[in-house]
């Protein structure tokens, strides 16, 4: 599993982040527009407690504030309030999905075995009462207690298990009727999503289970479930905001959605993280970390859940804005206190970096030597193969102009990042992976405003000598040569570049984030 289709996993199981529909274009003012209301108490809309099988205006009341205690991350207000709901109506699903949804969140949050061992019982028990309930509010919960307990063993790494509850969670809400609304929608945008982003390598167990779908066609459900003014509404936008970031390129205004929802929610330090994480994507370091320091504040008020992976990110965001002293403090922080493997190594390896580039070389070798894969994912993998690397000797010259120019794009400053990288592309008596990775990254940046001739020779430059055949650089450049075609319109010359980005089957620097993007790429086209 790949970076994003984990935080995607972990998005996707909010205990219910927002509950009133969430609609509104890319912009981010239209978005405002329709943002929903303050969650603190606010009344549940008749479609939500028709899908939640509410009854009573009590019930609604404390269904709400648990909702609005769970965006606030005060996970144990929470389950006081969705426990009072269980006793006020015992025959609704809602309290058992409120407190199944908290237990998730609270094992997610820190990675946590003990507490995932917590949320499997309470998972049995809404599933329990779901199955037994014959109302269309019974069966939505059955299949998003499914659901949830895919993702859950997905987390662990469970992978078969959490393959067969996928499949019977995709079922169920592929069976679910009209009467259940739009939510259903939710769960068949989340399973046409993760079909189509499936690996190469998974994709005929995939096939056995009986998965199919593709982005695209999740991405419309998602869409449409954000806009249907259901219970799971919300989740369905930061669903699709996620998928969107990181399967299609923001193309569908995600990002915008996201930072309504942050503005209409102040004080949520999930909101907040997620907003920091997709301003990531869109290379702005500075807004990233405002919304990382804002999400920080929020966890550090009385009885609020810890979300340990905002110091990480708040790491990245300083490092990307040159602050290497600042971000060197945090990852190190975080790498020695957290207990899961989430950005561990990633976390790590930046750290090292950090170090070197403020002159500490002895210290940075300390950190590289501490970086390992603890997990099969590109992101990993890929950090542990460049500590080696590092290790090897010290930074040189270009490699620093390099890591200068990489964060310069990542930080949107393009400008910069071409006149840093240039004198690398045309240093001749350069290591050829250096001047490909700076022709890539010089490609990006002109990608980025558009200047797309630029941009196709400098991709070029990096396609037709990588430097390494394990290295990311021609792989990805070809990939990013086939978006440059598709903005221009040359859908053919688009396809040819997508399609020989698949026909590389070379285990290179994530390659499987790249068979990811280059297929939902592919069904852009209409493959």
């Amino acid at each position: 599993m790949t970076r994003p289709a984990r935080l995607l996993a972990l998005v996707l199981v909010a205990a219910p982040l927002a509950g009133a529909p969430f609609a509104g274009g890319a912009a981010r003012a239209q978005a405002a527009a329709d943002a929903p209301a303050e969650a603190g108490g606010a009344a549940l809309g008749a479609a939500e407690r028709a899908a939640l099988g509410i009854e009573t205006d009590a019930g609604a009341a404390l269904y709400a504030q648990g909702r609005a205690d769970a965006l606030a991350f005060r996970l144990d207000d929470a389950r006081r309030a969705f426990r009072r709901l269980g006793e006020l109506e015992p025959r609704s699903t809602a309290g058992a999905y409120g407190l199944e949804s908290a237990a998730l969140w609270a094992s997610l949050a820190a990675e946590d075995d003990a507490a995932l061992d917590r949320f499997y019982v309470l998972n049995d028990s809404l599933a329990d009462l779901a199955d037994r309930a014959s109302t269309p509010a019974g069966r939505l919960a059955a299949a998003t207690a499914r659901l949830h307990r895919a993702i859950a063993m997905g987390r662990q790494e469970r992978y078969a298990r959490a393959g067969l509850a996928f499949r019977d969670a995709c079922g169920r809400f592929r069976d679910l009727d009209a009467a259940v609304g739009p939510d259903a929608d939710f769960g068949r945008g989340v399973c046409e999503v993760a079909a189509g982003a499936i690996p190469r390598q998974y994709r005929f167990l995939a096939r056995l289970l009986g998965f199919s779908g593709s982005v695209a066609g999740g991405l419309e459900r998602l869409d449409a479930a954000g806009r249907g003014g259901g219970a799971l509404a919300a989740e369905s936008v930061i669903g699709l905001a996620i998928s969107d970031a990181t399967l299609n390129e923001r193309r569908g205004g995600g990002v915008a959605r996201v930072e309504a929802l942050a503005d209409a929610h102040p004080d949520s330090p999930l909101v907040a993280y997620l907003e920091g994480y997709l301003l990531l994507l869109d290379r702005r370091a500075e807004d990233a970390e405002a919304a990382f320091r804002r999400a920080r504040a929020a966890l550090d008020a009385p009885g609020v859940t810890d979300i340990p992976l905002v110091d990480a990110n708040l790491g990245v965001a300083l490092f990307r804005q040159d602050r290497f002293d600042e971000a060197r403090e945090l990852l190190e922080a975080f790498v020695r206190t957290y207990r899961g493997p989430s950005l561990v190594a990633q976390s790590t390896l930046m750290a090292g970096i950090a170090a070197e580039m403020s002159g500490d070389r002895r210290g940075a070798e300390a950190l590289y030597r501490r970086v390992r894969a603890r997990r099969d994912y590109d992101s990993d993998v890929s950090a542990e193969r460049e500590a080696e690397r590092r290790l090897e000797a010290p930074m040189t010259a270009s490699e620093r102009a390099l890591l200068l120019g990489q964060n310069a794009f990542d930080a949107g400053r393009y400008e910069d990042a071409v006149r840093v990288l240039q004198p690398i592309v045309t240093g001749a008596d350069l290591p050829a992976l250096d001047r490909a990775e700076a022709a890539y990254r010089t490609g990006r940046a002109y990608q980025a405003t558009e200047q797309w001739a630029d941009a196709l020779r400098h991709f070029k430059l990096a396609i037709d000598n990588p430097g390494d055949p394990l290295a990311k650089w021609g792989p990805w450049a070809l990939y990013h040569t086939g978006e440059v075609y598709e903005a221009e319109g040359q859908t053919a010359e688009a396809r040819e570049a997508y399609e020989g980005v698949l026909d590389n089957e070379t285990e290179f620097d994530y390659h499987k984030s790249l068979e990811q993007r280059t297929r939902a790429a592919l069904e852009r086209l209409g493959r």
